[in-house]
């Protein structure tokens, strides 16, 4: 068995430790700004050294390019960029990028990379290996691209492009400072280069669904990476994840809105149908479709959490059964939550290594398998068996009742 990020690390500020002193600073906002928790970015370090970013930023693998009046990219027009470009944001006299204004341009392309190469540095290490970009072949790097005239924002062949939000009072948001966001597209370039793209014989409404469903948890996984965020999250749920809260609000854009949830009751039979053909489904639809499968992997992560939590003291197995999806009672929630709140009072850490183990966890074992993974004629089925058989070569049968439970609650085919 490959060695894990937990692993070769066995600590909850594993990342940072590895790069602090080490790595380059820049300073990161961990969710989107308009939430009062994070109103302020935070330094984080990522890996490269410094000295090696150079302007822009950019590396041997990514390369933020400031376009000026670009519109997004479509088939016609593709990467390399020509167009007209504000100049490379520089790092200080020390190689690194935390000194920009905050709200200012460079800042934007700064935060853009930083953010970017972050989730690089989280998914390389489950990976155990460096990524080959899919489109190595023809390109030389990813452009990062911060600013787009567009209210979305997107990936593809050598790229990655954000636009903004517009609020309800009219004001722009960039999505080049919303941290879910950017690893939402990092993981379609992640999936991409790691299972593949089938072709037009072979591409399924399923595969579209993975497609979106692995983006957001590369995004989940990514974000409890930062202890800010373990420890928002623990406070504010103490530990009852199942309760809606920051982790299961992937792509937050305000306090009470978000673009999808990961903790969700979609079933394969509330979504649009998976015989209906790959290119006759809507980006609606795409996004729907793959939210039981998101939602089948949140509930086994929780469950992990919970065992973990069960096996270590800090809840007990009536407890663990009343909190679950599928053997829990709606009725009961009021008592699930004054139970959480009764263990974890005084456990704030021991509940955060829980969380950082099953976070370890899900990160392994969904790289392991997605290397495993084929694009062509790729359904649900197939991603729960591979997803099982991975799990079984790791833990044995520890969790193969958990991960079978969780998928057929949801629909999908995994024994």
């Amino acid at each position: 068995m490959g060695a894990s990020l937990a692993d070769a690390t066995g600590s909850v500020q594993q990342i940072d430790a590895r790069f602090v002193n080490r790595g380059t600073k820049f300073r990161l906002f961990l969710q989107p700004n308009v939430l009062e928790a994070y109103r302020d970015p935070v330094t984080v370090w990522v890996s490269p050294p410094p000295g090696s970013i150079g302007p822009g930023p950019s590396d041997e693998v990514m390369r933020v390019i400031d376009a000026i009046g670009k519109k997004p990219y479509e088939d016609a027009f593709q990467p390399p960029y020509r167009g007209s470009r504000n100049p490379e944001v520089q790092p200080d006299v020390s190689g690194h990028f935390d000194h920009l204004k905050v709200g200012s341009r460079a800042f934007q392309a700064a935060h853009m990379y930083g953010c970017l190469r972050r989730v690089l540095d989280v998914w390389e290490g489950y990976f155990s290996e460096p990524v080959r970009w899919f489109f190595a072949d023809r390109l030389p790097f990813l452009e990062l691209l911060p600013v787009v005239d567009w209210d979305n924002g997107q990936a593809g062949e050598g790229f990655i492009e954000t636009g903004h939000e517009i609020d309800e009072h009219g004001e722009k948001h960039p999505f080049c400072l919303n941290f879910d966001v950017l690893a939402h597209e990092m993981g379609h370039i992640l999936i991409y280069s790691k299972v593949g793209i089938p072709d037009d014989a072979s591409i399924t409404a399923e595969y579209r669904g993975f497609q979106e469903s692995a983006s957001d948890l590369v995004a989940l996984v990514a974000a409890l990476h930062f202890e800010l965020v373990m420890d928002r999250l623990l406070e504010g749920t103490r530990g009852n994840l199942y309760a809606l809260n920051e982790l299961s609000r992937i792509a937050e854009t305000s306090e009470t809105r978000q673009i999808r949830l990961a903790s969700n009751d979609h079933r394969m039979s509330d979504v649009i149908s998976t015989s209906t053909p790959a290119w006759n489904l809507t980006q609606h639809e795409i996004h729907e479709l793959g939210e039981p499968l998101t939602g089948a992997i949140f509930d086994i992560f929780v469950e992990v959490f919970q065992r973990n939590l069960m096996e270590r003291g800090l809840i007990d197995e009536r407890l663990d059964r009343l909190s679950g999806r599928i053997t829990g009672r709606p009725g009961d929630l009021d008592a699930v939550q004054a139970g959480f709140d009764r263990a974890y009072a005084g456990r704030h850490e021991a509940f955060k290594g829980a969380l950082a183990d099953a976070r370890d966890y899900l990160g392994e074992r969904l790289a392991k398998t997605w290397e495993q993974l084929s694009p062509h004629y790729l359904t649900f089925r197939r991603v729960g068996r591979t997803l099982l058989t991975v799990d079984r070569l790791r833990s044995g049968w520890k969790y193969q009742d958990t991960i079978i439970d969780c998928l057929r609650w949801r629909g999908i085919g995994g024994g």
